[in-house]
C-alpha cells in the first residue's frame, strides 16, 4: 500500500523525465536544424533517434513529444487499452 500522497510523486516523476525527453527531442531537433536538414528531415531523425518507427509517414516535434507523453503514460500505468472505452 502506498503512503498518503504517493501518486502524487509518482506524477511528478514521470513529468519531470518526460519534461527532460521533450528538451532531449528539440535540442536534437534544433542541432539538425542547424547542421543543414529541412525540417521535416530534422523531425524524421529525432523521432527515429527517439525510438518511434519512421516509414512514408512525416513527423512534427509537437507529435514526437505527444507520443513520448503517452508511451510514458502507458508504461507508468497511467494510460491503458481500455482508456477511452466508456461512455458518458
Amino acid at each position: 500500500m502506498g503512503a498518503s500522497g504517493s501518486d502524487i510523486v509518482t506524477s511528478t516523476t514521470a513529468l519531470k523525465a518526460e519534461t527532460q525527453r521533450s528538451l532531449a527531442t528539440r535540442s536534437t531537433y534544433r542541432h539538425l536544424l542547424l547542421k543543414g536538414m529541412a525540417p521535416e528531415e530534422a523531425a524524421n531523425l529525432t523521432a527515429f533517434m527517439a525510438g518511434i518507427p519512421v516509414g512514408e509517414s512525416h513527423w512534427t516535434l509537437k507529435q514526437i513529444n505527444q507520443l513520448l507523453f503517452l508511451r510514458q503514460m502507458q508504461q507508468t500505468g497511467r494510460f491503458g487499452g481500455a482508456d477511452g472505452n466508456r461512455t458518458h
